[in-house]
């Protein structure tokens, strides 16, 4: 996954997500989730991170599965809480809810811890041809966001160093952060003009983001064989 074209990929994955809204089957949705979670592991994403990411999906997908039950999946009255029959459209409508919530967040977390976003803006801007000025400024704000938490952390450990206790959203902690986050820019616009990053020059890539033989494989697979196979069988 890791190795796959990020524009290639987003669009792939887009593609899966509405064929499963498209279709009404748990079943569908479970193995979208369970393809995503091994897509996600032999990418050698640490397997503890992955749990404690999918503690609120599993929480949400409980929810839903209740929600789905307890009202049928026409909108009709909800049923009596002392009945709960196995195989009853009940049952069917609360495992379709749950497992969807599964399969989007499966999808999305494949995306997510599989692609490196500076990997992702280049593809996009080669790919999908986003305006350089827009890549720019998102790589900028990537490089001054560890700057932003690691000032925010000095001046909330400045404060705790005089007695006074704050809020993480105090207006004492965010006002101080804000002015420096503009100059911060400011001084990353000025220094990106001056070294020639204009968003209206031609330039050309040191290393471009090129769409191989396994992305065209991927997008056949996700664009074409899962509609066909989603027309066949259900």
């Amino acid at each position: 996954m890791r190795a796959l074209n990020p524009a290639c990929k987003f669009v792939g994955l887009l593609v899966a997500t509405f064929v499963l809204a498209a279709v009404r089957s748990p079943w569908w949705n479970f193995a979208a989730f369970l393809l995503s979670m091994a897509a996600i592991l032999a990418a050698r994403v640490r397997p503890g991170k992955l749990l404690l990411l999918l503690i609120p999906v599993a929480l949400a997908a409980l929810g839903m599965f209740f929600t789905g039950y307890r009202f049928s999946a026409d909108g009709s009255m909800p049923v009596r809480s002392d009945v709960f029959l196995v195989g009853s459209s009940q049952l069917w409508n609360g495992l379709l809810q749950a497992s969807r919530v599964l399969a989007y967040a499966g999808l999305g977390y494949a995306f997510a811890l599989t692609t490196d976003r500076i990997r992702m803006v280049r593809s996009f801007q080669r790919q999908f041809h986003v305006p350089q000025v827009f890549a720019y400024g998102l790589l900028a704000a990537w490089g001054v966001f560890p700057h932003m938490v690691q000032e925010f952390r000095r001046t909330r450990a400045a404060f705790r160093a005089r007695g006074i206790r704050v809020f993480p959203v105090s207006p004492a902690l965010l006002a101080p952060l804000l002015v420096k986050s503009v100059r911060w820019s400011e001084e990353l616009a000025v220094a990106m003009e001056s070294k020639g990053f204009a968003g209206s020059e031609p330039r050309t890539d040191f290393s471009p983001i090129r769409v191989r033989w396994f992305d065209w494989v991927f997008l056949a697979v996700c664009c074409l064989a899962l509609p066909a196979a989603a027309v066949l069988f259900t």
